[in-house]
């Protein structure tokens, strides 16, 4: 048996000599929609880990003139500014907890779901597609 073109044909020669190829296109296709998902799953995993990061500082009271505070505040805002005034905020002794980030947090992790979701209904094949092919040596 050998395979080959990215293990999606595979060539097999019996004992009288008949080669056989086949050809999965269907695993071809599952494999560029598992990577396109993976894509979206990657993007959403960095955007609500910088938002958790951020809930995570407000939290702690953070320094606001950090350098790294105020990247991840900056970086942040535009994610999580959609949401702010969904619900108030509370403060004490200057730790902040921001619903409105974890609001924020969950919608895109939802969103990428729905978009992975659609991507495997509309792409993902719906039976194995294969090609034999019987040559004689």
């Amino acid at each position: 048996m050998n395979w080959s073109r990215e293990k999606y044909e595979r060539t097999d020669v019996d004992e009288e000599g008949l080669e056989e190829v086949s050809e999965d296109r269907a695993a071809e296709r599952e494999n560029v929609i598992f990577k396109i998902t993976s894509l979206v799953w990657l993007i959403a995993g960095i955007i609500v880990a910088i938002i958790g990061f951020r809930v995570l500082l407000k939290l702690l009271a953070a320094n606001p003139d950090s350098g790294f505070v105020d990247f991840i505040y900056n970086i942040s805002y535009p994610f999580v500014a959609p949401f702010f005034g969904i619900l108030g905020t509370p403060a004490v002794n200057g730790s902040v907890f921001e619903f409105s980030s974890v609001i924020a947090m969950i919608v895109y992790l939802l969103v990428a779901w729905g978009i992975v979701a659609l991507i495997n209904i509309i792409f993902m094949p719906t039976r194995a597609r294969r090609t034999r092919v019987l040559n004689r040596r």
